[in-house]
């Protein structure tokens, strides 16, 4: 009988542990400004890019601002479950209309031509719809993914085949090492080593001899968000951001064109930027 008091009381605790770890696990909050934050290799820390997304009105509306309220798009939100995200919708004839008559301002406002520049940098790239992904209570776009597991059984691992946003290379995270193929196909060349903590892996890349690399006296070395997408079985995912990167997403278009292979599956990636209400 005290046996199995004590299986009773084990089982007790482990669920109490796995309860309490779900409940612990951060949600987005509306009416909190989420900054976006993008690694510098000079600081070597992830730093505020000037922008920030706040939902409103208990997540039916958005506020987009760039830099100090400087500029604000506003819209509705439409979630989905699969993958767990906000999609922001605002019309495009509103935001053709308002970077016009704040480009204006600037001018007359006496503005150098630096930020005018960065302006126009900015404007150019603003979409009327954008889909930011939930992880952990942090948002990220489909153009901050720069690596993603390949589509197979444990896609959702860490450790795993990782393909690349900007090229047909393929990378393995296995055990500390990143590893590259070798002539006969095989994953035996270190690339790189890595670490993990508290969401964020960093990687170091090697060289030939397996030496950290150094580039003008600077360590080469990058660190990224650790986040998972759950991609949606009778959809594909938007490739457009809000953001001043990119206006469209390789991640997303190599997913979408191959989407019979991802279709439910849950991918881990590893993303170069990310929102978030914290300082990371």
């Amino acid at each position: 009988m005290k046996k199995f008091f004590c299986i009773l009381l084990t089982i007790l605790l482990i669920l109490t542990l796995s309860i309490g770890a779900f409940a612990c696990k951060a949600k987005i909050k509306a009416d909190e400004a989420y900054r976006r934050y993008t690694y510098d290799a000079r600081t070597d820390s992830f730093v505020a890019m000037g922008a920030s997304l706040t939902f409103k009105d208990d997540f039916t509306t958005f506020e987009y601002t760039f830099g100090d309220n400087d500029f604000t798009i506003i819209g509705t939100v439409e979630h989905t479950d699969t993958p767990d995200s906000y999609i922001v919708v605002c019309n495009e004839e509103a935001t053709a209309t308002v970077t016009e008559v704040y480009r204006k301002s600037l001018i007359e406002k006496g503005a150098d031509q630096s930020k005018i520049d960065f302006f126009d940098t900015i404007a150019q790239y603003l979409t009327p719809r954008a889909q930011y992904y939930v992880y952990d209570g942090k948002l990220f776009t489909g153009d901050a993914v720069e690596l993603f597991r390949e589509a197979d059984e444990d896609s959702d691992s860490f450790e795993g085949v990782y393909r690349m946003d900007s090229s047909s290379d393929l990378v393995k995270l296995r055990g500390g090492y990143a590893y590259s193929k070798d002539e006969n196909g095989d994953y035996t060349v270190k690339s790189g080593k890595y670490t993990t903590s508290r969401g964020i892996l960093t990687l170091i890349s090697l060289d030939e001899k397996g030496n950290e690399k150094y580039k003008d006296g600077v360590l080469m070395r990058k660190r990224y968000l650790m986040a998972k997408i759950t991609i949606p079985e009778d959809g594909e995912l938007l490739d457009k951001s809000l953001d001043e990167q990119l206006e469209s997403s390789p991640f997303v278009s190599k997913i979408n064109a191959e989407i019979s292979a991802y279709s439910g599956k849950t991918i881990a990636v590893l993303c170069e930027s990310f929102l978030s209400n914290e300082m990371q």
